[in-house]
């Protein structure tokens, strides 16, 4: 009983001595030691200096606390830091082989980011030089290959996550938070310089793992430049294969007049007003990917003309007005969908993609714009034309359908003007004018003489001229038996009836003037202010597809502060 008692009492005090080093350890020493070492080994590391408050590691329940990040520029200034991090790992899981970590959070995150007047953000810097490594030469096709032997993939044994991969370790963090996070941006190549805030950022993940079928859950909320209140809501299966998520995006009350440099710099006008809703919704599945993306923007207006070499020659102010309603709201869908298993998908060339073919014919060809929200032959541009038969003046029914959508479309769109410009084509319209005079002088000879179709076209051409054309004509046409070819003798007098003599401008003129009064008339008849229609010049054109296009305009109020 002694020697079992000396050995209890021997093991006591080596649990004790082990109990008090730990004990220092957590709270002595780490805590003294552990935040030098850490910001003398981090500075050698990113080559900037590194300051840590306080770290704290406490054995028993295995958790790590480091308190007061600091990591500043050259000047000193704040880049990236934090109030506190934490982290809680699960010593039972261990036992089970399994990795968990109860949570990780950080609390009062600081980022400082610049993009400065050489092109280069300044955080950048924090990468070690080492990492950054340059990119290895093209190998020769034509050049025979080794392989090792040890490294040769096999068929159907794959290197990469998915089938035949080597299994991951099963980690779960149950818990990932981020509270009260704050991130700078500021854009120093532009004049003025350009700076966006996050504040308030809150963030958590909850049950993110290994396991392909389990589902992690990230809620997102911050302030954008204290104007604007930012969220999102995401469900991830971030290793499954294929990847799958769910995400809805939103951005509601954020003021654009803090995106003035960039607007003054390629647009020209500063940003007087405006305020911006944003709602996105991606849902990616079996390789598919449908997103949508809703933009509301309210009272927007240019403000004040900036001289700027950047500024791009477009016709913004006549863009802003074909997207505003009548309530001043610009209201924008755009769906993308695409297929994730092709090897040349590239989500942000896919997007890109789409607000570059949007924009592009808004402000390059409007009337497709238009005729796009009504559905017209694709957002054709001959949504701007109005086409007329030949020499006539008239609207067909389908023409009255077109020009009916295009009132109803600019009736919401009040800061546009309409303007009708009268065309003619010289060849065709003087032809079918011609055609139609001929016609009418042949119905009313034939039905006044009853004589026969062959007199009249001769009587015709008698009176155009002379008896003594008429002569050669006709011995032309007769052969040696006294006999007269009087279909041909006929369809070539008719063909110099129209087909002869030079154009009558005024004719044409009037003709193109007539087109473009009928138009007004019947856009006023529905309903079109007549201080927002008027009628151009007569002009050329070229006639297509048997038809006579006549060429619609649009422009922007004078008074507009962004006039076209």
């Amino acid at each position: 009983m002694g020697v079992l008692r000396k050995i209890f009492k021997a093991a006591a005090k080596i649990i004790a001595g082990i109990f008090v080093f730990y004990l220092l350890l957590s709270l002595v020493i780490i805590p003294l030691i552990a935040p030098w070492i850490a910001g003398s080994q981090a500075t050698k590391i990113l080559k900037h200096p590194v300051r840590v408050r306080l770290i704290i590691l406490n054995p028993f329940l295995l958790r790590l606390t480091v308190k007061g990040l600091n990591i500043q520029d050259a000047d000193k200034q704040a880049m990236v830091g934090f109030d506190r991090f934490w982290a809680d790992l699960s010593f039972i899981s261990l036992l089970e082989k399994k990795y968990r970590v109860e949570s990780i959070g950080l609390e009062g995150l600081k980022v400082n980011a610049a993009l400065g007047k050489d092109g280069n953000i300044n955080l950048l810097g924090l990468i070690p030089q080492d990492e950054i490594k340059p990119a290895a030469p093209k190998e020769n096709p034509a050049q025979p290959q080794s392989v090792n032997p040890a490294t040769e993939q096999k068929p159907g044994v794959s290197t990469a996550s998915g089938t035949g991969a080597l299994p991951l370790p099963l980690v779960v963090i149950d818990l990932i938070t981020v509270k009260n996070g704050a991130i700078r941006f500021s854009d120093l190549s532009v004049e003025p310089n350009f700076t966006t805030s996050l504040n308030n950022i809150n963030l958590q993940v909850t049950n993110l793992s290994t396991n392909p079928e389990a589902e992690a859950k990230i809620s997102f909320q911050a302030k954008l430049d204290d104007k604007g209140v930012m969220s999102s809501e995401a469900l991830v299966k971030p290793f499954a294969s294929p990847l799958a998520f769910e995400n809805v995006f939103k951005l509601n009350d954020y003021a654009l007049g803090v995106l003035t440099p960039y607007v003054a710099k390629f647009v020209g006008h500063k940003v007087k007003s405006g305020k911006l809703d944003l709602s996105m919704d991606y849902r990616a599945a079996d390789n598919r990917l449908k997103a949508s993306h809703k933009v509301l923007v309210q009272s927007f207006d240019f403000g004040d003309k900036v001289e700027s070499k950047d500024a791009l020659n477009l016709p913004f102010g006549l863009a802003l007005a074909l997207l505003e309603d009548s309530r001043n709201r610009i209201d924008i869908s755009l769906p993308v969908s695409g297929d994730m298993s092709k090897p040349d998908f590239h989500y942000f060339h896919l997007i890109g993609q789409v607000l570059r073919n949007f924009f592009f014919k808004l402000v390059t060809k409007p009337f497709a714009f238009l005729g796009s929200l009504v559905g017209s032959e694709s957002g054709s541009e001959e949504f701007g034309y109005v086409r007329f038969a030949p020499g006539q003046a008239e609207l067909s029914p389908a023409e009255k359908e077109k020009l009916s959508s295009i009132v109803k479309l600019l009736l919401e769109r009040p800061k546009i003007l309409l303007e009708i410009k009268g065309s003619y084509d010289p060849l065709v319209d003087w032809r079918a004018i011609k055609t139609d005079v001929f016609n009418n002088d042949f119905r009313i000879l034939k039905e006044e003489s009853k004589r026969p179709e062959s007199w009249v076209y001769q009587e015709l051409y008698q009176r155009r001229f002379g008896i003594r054309d008429l002569w050669r004509l006709t011995k032309s046409y007769r052969s040696k038996e006294g006999v007269y070819d009087e279909e041909k003798l006929n369809a070539e007098i008719k063909r110099q009836l129209i087909g002869e003599g030079n154009a009558d401008k005024a004719a044409l003129f009037a003709l193109a003037e007539a087109r473009a009064k009928v138009i007004y008339d019947f856009v006023i008849a529905a309903g079109f202010e007549v201080k927002r229609v008027s009628i151009g010049e007569a002009h050329e054109c070229q006639a297509s597809a048997g038809f006579v296009p006549l060429e619609l305009a649009l422009t922007v109020y004078d008074n507009s502060s962004a006039k076209n």
